[in-house]
């Protein structure tokens, strides 16, 4: 005698699962039902990763270096700078800066020039460059999809300046900026090829334009 499809009680009224009679037959019915709603579970799941990957794309930052000599039409000189840009479509959460001549670090814009480009050691060194100096604050900040950051440059009116300009190329780099889902990289902000990491850290020598 087949099963009745509720169950009714004292307290309330259950539905009772339907049965054909037959074991077998209502074992692949138990078994289908859990198959299907095992695949349901597994396109949900597939469908969220493709919502997160859409919305990672879509947020997705790509920073770049500048490396410029740029014409200042306000003092007729040009400007020699070097600093970072956001090719990406989302906003860049830039945690370090680094800057390298010819493979030794530079902490400052002093330390660069000195390195480079025969700025003597007295603190009061940069003042003397005819026009002075710009400077940006680049690390610790967030860079808007297609913002570019002066980070440091002098302008060639000067030996420093010009010497400082024929340098551009020995300068290298590296950065360490996260999305704002969080999601970060290192990179050397020459080429396309980014190394995902879990979390920034310290750099061994941040570069100040300040310091």
């Amino acid at each position: 005698m087949p099963h009745p499809p509720i169950e009714s009680g004292a307290d309330d009224i259950s539905a009772h699962p339907p049965h054909t009679g037959h074991r077998w037959f209502d074992l692949a019915l138990g078994l289908s039902a859990i198959f299907i709603s095992a695949v349901s579970l597994a396109v949900a799941i597939e469908h969220g990763k493709t919502e997160r990957d859409l919305v990672a794309a879509s947020s997705w930052p790509f920073v770049r270096a500048l490396v410029s000599n740029q014409a200042d039409s306000q003092n007729g000189v040009d400007l020699a700078a070097i600093g970072v840009s956001n090719a990406g479509v989302g906003p860049a959460k830039l945690e370090s800066f680094e800057v390298f001549y010819r493979g030794r670090p530079a902490a400052s814009g002093a330390d660069l020039l000195r390195q480079c480009c025969g700025l003597g050691p007295g603190p009061a060194e940069l003042g003397r460059l005819p026009r002075g100096h710009h400077f940006e604050i680049t690390d610790r900040t967030v860079l808007r999809a297609g913002e570019v950051k002066a980070t440091f440059g002098v302008w060639r009116d000067s030996p420093i300046g010009e010497s400082f300009a024929s340098h551009l190329t020995d300068f290298t780099f590296r950065a360490c900026y996260c999305s704002i889902l969080d999601e970060c990289w290192i990179s050397n902000l020459r080429d396309l090829h980014t190394t995902p990491v879990k979390a920034c850290s310290e750099p061994k020598v941040r570069f100040d334009p300040l310091n």
